[in-house]
């Protein structure tokens, strides 16, 4: 049986496997008290709905020079939230509509991490892992980055203009890392989402996920969430399609067996 993980549970998941451990952002369960904690000790954090996508449901927090907790970001019905309150229970009657449905306790804080090029612009990385001939290989890496009006909330969605460009360009240019370090990150974020994919096979089985990685400044991925029925239409749109054809033909092959 097929059993889709929250946020919460692919963290306690991905913590037991030594390969992923050191590669995942701190993460707690909501409360105001955890979220007072990790505000101290981060930048940022973000407080991400457990089970939410494309962006909905999540905040980006932190506090100002002045005291004042801000965060911004999108409700779950996708409405954009920016906002600086004096107390941090004003930020938590943001979340508090939804406690009523039991959902508030579906939410989880993470470790904010500086995943931003040269030039100040947030990016992510998405990495489709597949399994053929049962073993798991990577068929695909793209990365997303955001524009200026993204640098606030830092987060990216297709939907919400982030532009979808190859590996190599997000590497090579606004990263501009050398061929050395380029080929060491693309070799981690293999490592880590093989690792991560077999650890998820073992609780929520399928034959691909899609998932989703961060660069920190020193040039760590980090892994932020793996991703069940991963869509695949941002991959047409770069090196002229090849990159969604070998996952389609992967696809075909598992197919016939």
């Amino acid at each position: 049986m097929n059993i889709d993980l929250g946020k919460w549970q692919q963290y306690l998941l991905l913590k037991q496997n030594p390969v992923t451990a050191n590669s995942i952002p701190k993460t707690k369960k909501y409360s105001i008290e955890n979220l007072l904690d990790l505000l101290s000790r981060f930048d940022n954090v973000y407080v991400k709905h457990d089970s939410s996508g494309q962006g909905r449901g999540v905040f980006k927090a932190y506090v100002e020079k002045n005291g004042k907790y801000c965060f911004s970001g999108f409700s779950i019905s996708g409405k954009p939230i920016k906002q600086c309150v004096d107390r941090i229970k004003d930020f938590h009657r943001i979340l508090r509509p939804y406690e009523k449905f039991g959902r508030l306790g579906k939410y989880i804080i993470q470790e904010g991490i500086q995943s931003v090029t040269r030039n100040g612009l947030p990016f992510g990385i998405r990495v489709h892992v597949q399994k053929h001939k049962g073993k798991w290989l990577v068929s695909g890496m793209i990365a997303k980055i955001g524009t200026r009006a993204t640098i606030h909330s830092g987060i990216l969605n297709f939907s919400r203009g982030a532009k979808v460009i190859s590996i190599d360009e997000l590497l090579s240019i606004h990263l501009k890392l050398e061929d050395i370090k380029k080929k060491k990150v693309i070799a981690d974020l293999e490592k880590l989402s093989i690792s991560a994919a077999k650890m998820m096979d073992l609780h929520s089985p399928d034959k691909e996920y899609g998932i989703d990685f961060g660069i920190n400044p020193k040039g760590k991925p980090f892994l932020y969430e793996v991703n069940r029925n991963p869509g695949v239409a941002a991959f047409a749109e770069i090196e002229n399609k090849v990159l969604l054809k070998r996952i389609m033909k992967i696809r075909r092959l598992e197919k016939k067996g």
